[in-house]
């Protein structure tokens, strides 16, 4: 079934008109007139209409999509309407420590039938996303997109999002698109399209490829980098990351080219079908400018950095009685190499900053900023300011696997 250019998924359609107010960042804000927070639902009833035995947000997986603007403050109360303890965690975004969501070392999981409210400031625009802490609720539906936009406006013609998240053992394809099984995103010649991803997976990686077209990334987890083609239209996303990309629409009418998914068993999981009508020359688009850039510093001055070590071996819960990682005062640059002597593909999650990714054989680092990484082989090294106050995780899990995670956590002081 086709998505409409507004990027409602079908799972919304079935919720119905009130979920798709709220889907927006106008009906967001109308609410908020009369009601200071968006309340948002978790319950282990999704009506997808697929019979599966999916959780999710106001009863749809993935859950609404929350639309902000940077600077705008977010006010969301979450009901619990599980069974079971839950909390929420705004993956990538900067949060203050209070409200990050981790449990326990920043606060209580919110108990069956209560509620807890999130308010916070959002320093940063970009693409986010928000989910249970517990992986194994992330999976079953727990997770929704989180999009602050920019205060200027961005030169595309439209934004559509695509939140990839894991499908049932029926399905028999690597992932749904919006909730979806193989949907086709409407588009049109000559256009530009803004396309968020979110790989709303707790383990699995995914390597995507755009065939017929040349994406240009804008944005690593959230974070604007200096644009480049991305290399043979192939795109990576770690589970939890996120890749904004400008992608303009150079097919004939009535064309259709699928988003492949996977390597060496590679798979369509969604199409790009071009709208019918008249064929025209395409109009040639200049290269994107970057995107306006966020409040992090223009410079990490590396040499005078608390260099740590984190060792990603023997996972075991978080322990907020132990000692932290390391202790470093706000503001101070931290070098942190991260060892992987596991022999397995890591993914670790650093929690209210963004880091730069080092180069191997110097001090100077990747031109984009991260969140979530894998770490494949034996070392690599971050480098952050440590400029938000608070005990922060260190979270890290073996890629494809759900049960074995790990954290350690490291102190900000000041």
């Amino acid at each position: 079934m086709p998505l409409p250019p507004s990027d409602i998924s079908r799972r919304r359609l079935l919720a119905g008109a009130g979920a798709a107010l709220v889907a927006t960042s106008s009906g967001a804000r109308a609410q908020a007139t009369a009601d200071p927070f968006r309340v948002l639902r978790a319950s282990d009833k999704a009506g997808d209409g697929t019979g599966d035995d999916m959780w999710g947000y106001d009863a749809v997986a993935p859950g609404p999509q929350l639309r902000f603007t940077r600077g705008e403050e977010l006010r969301v109360r979450l009901i619990n309407g599980l069974a079971v303890p839950t909390s929420l965690h705004w993956h990538g975004v900067r949060t203050p420590n209070a409200m990050d969501g981790t449990v326990p070392l920043i606060a209580p999981a919110i108990p069956a039938g209560k509620s807890f409210d999130y308010r916070f400031r959002l320093p940063d625009a970009g693409t986010y996303w928000y989910h249970a802490q517990a992986a194994d609720q992330v999976d079953r539906g727990l997770y929704g997109a989180l999009i602050v936009a920019e205060a200027e406006p961005v030169a595309v013609d439209r934004d559509v999002v695509l939140v990839l998240g894991m499908p049932t053992d029926a399905d028999g394809v690597p992932f749904r698109v919006n909730g979806a099984v193989r949907p086709d995103i409407t588009v049109q010649r000559g256009e530009r399209l803004r396309l968020r991803l979110i790989n709303a997976t707790s383990a699995r990686g995914l390597a995507l490829r755009f065939e017929g077209h040349a994406p240009w990334v804008m944005a690593i987890d959230g974070q604007p980098s200096e644009p480049f083609r991305a290399r043979d239209s192939r795109v990576g996303l770690a589970p939890g990351g996120r890749t904004d990309l400008f992608i303009d629409m150079t097919q004939d009418p009535g064309a259709a080219t699928p988003l492949v998914a996977g390597v060496r068993d590679a798979q369509p999981i969604a199409r790009l079908v071009y709208a019918p009508g008249r064929e025209a020359p395409s109009p040639a688009r200049p290269a994107p400018s970057p995107l306006p850039a966020n409040p992090l510093p223009a410079h990490i001055d590396l040499r005078t950095s608390l260099r740590a070590e984190f060792a990603l071996a023997n996972p075991k819960p978080l322990d907020p009685a132990g000692p932290p990682l390391f202790s470093v005062k706000r503001g101070r640059a931290v070098t942190l190499a991260i060892r992987n002597g596991t022999g397995i593909p890591q993914v670790v999650h650093v929690h209210g900053h963004a880091f730069r990714l080092l180069d191997r054989l110097d001090d100077g680092w990747k031109p984009y900023w991260m969140d979530t990484l894998v770490v494949g082989g034996e070392i690599e090294r971050v480098g952050f300011v440590a400029d938000n106050p608070g005990k922060w995780p260190i979270t890290f899990r073996p890629l494809e696997q759900r049960d074995r995670d790990g954290a350690s956590w490291f102190a900000v002081t000041g």
